[in-house]
């Protein structure tokens, strides 16, 4: 294990416990999006994955991460990519980023992450959402977890995502 993985992992652990609220996916109106960004910073599949869910009536705000140090995209209210610039030395975000990540509240937090990244790990953990799902990678983040294959988009996953939070049915 790595030096940023145990800093990482004892991070982690200092988190206060979480209690999952399971949401009813048609009263859900704050949706986080955590994605791997595409080299070139295009991210279509974002978009439509964000239009899927603004056409349900969610307000929808979009976290990207590329490993790259220039980010070339602007800073917007809906949509942000973030590069190594925003991350320190150990992996973790930036404080100004954490700020920005912590200044809202969500229902819910979807991570479109197919691939182990610790800077979207760091996010997935620290953003304040009600309940957060994504791909099982193991890390202990989630609430709920989906068990597939990484595919070349994140649409599967988000396919499967939302159609098993429309499964739940909350007491």
């Amino acid at each position: 294990m790595s030096l940023k993985e145990k800093i990482f992992t004892y991070k982690q652990r200092r988190q206060p416990a979480r209690e999952a609220i399971f949401p009813d996916f048609k009263n859900v109106r704050s949706v986080l999006v955590l994605f791997e960004s595409e080299l070139l910073e295009q991210n279509a599949f974002v978009y439509a994955i964000a239009q899927k869910l603004i056409d349900e009536d969610k307000d929808v705000v979009s976290w990207g991460y590329c490993d790259k140090k220039e980010i070339q995209s602007p800073i917007l209210p809906h949509l942000r990519v973030l590069g190594r610039r925003d991350f320190t030395l150990f992996g973790a975000p930036k404080e100004e980023v954490l700020h920005d990540l912590q200044k809202r509240h969500f229902d819910l937090l979807i991570d479109l992450t197919q691939h182990p990244c610790l800077a979207l790990r760091y996010l997935a953990m620290y953003a304040r959402a009600d309940f957060k799902t994504g791909l099982n990678l193991g890390t202990g983040i989630h609430d709920l977890l989906i068990s597939t294959e990484p595919q070349e988009t994140p649409d599967f996953l988000f396919e499967q995502i939302v159609k098993y939070l429309k499964m739940i049915q909350p007491k």
